[in-house]
């Protein structure tokens, strides 16, 4: 379950784990740029469960408590087979590379490894704001 916000409008430190369900519920309906921003997160995961990623991860002010947010980050961690896949003519990694590869849309990010993932993971646990607080980030299941 995603916890509550905190009252910086935040998600409390850590790493949440949650459904996609889950994930469009609580942050993706209740403005039309939310329900905008659901669609791109849709797309991608159907992306990443076609490629066998490993793990997805989702941050941005998606989810925050701002009313309309700007972006919705992720971090895909690509499966060792990707390039195999892309060689075979995968279309769905084919789509998936272009995204990473032209960095549109600019929030999609990819992890090839463990320490990838951890880096991606250490850099949106931090806030851009002057302090750089920590915050929670939320792990959609794959």
């Amino acid at each position: 379950m995603i916890p509550e916000f905190r009252d910086d409008g935040y998600l409390p430190i850590g790493l949440h784990p949650a459904t996609e369900a889950e994930v469009s519920f609580r942050f993706g309906t209740a403005t039309r740029q939310r329900q905008r921003l659901t669609l791109r997160l849709r797309r991608w995961l159907v992306l990443a469960r076609c490629v066998n990623a490993k793990r997805f991860l989702v941050d941005g002010s998606f989810v925050t408590a701002k009313r309309n947010p700007v972006d919705v980050d992720a971090v895909i961690w690509i499966p060792s087979d990707f390039a195999t896949q892309l060689q075979r003519g995968n279309i769905d990694a084919i789509e998936l590379d272009s995204m990473l590869v032209t960095r549109r849309p600019e929030e999609l990010f990819a992890a090839e490894d463990g320490r990838d993932w951890d880096d991606w993971v250490n850099f949106f646990i931090r806030t851009r704001e002057f302090d750089e607080r920590r915050k929670g980030i939320v792990e959609i299941l794959l």
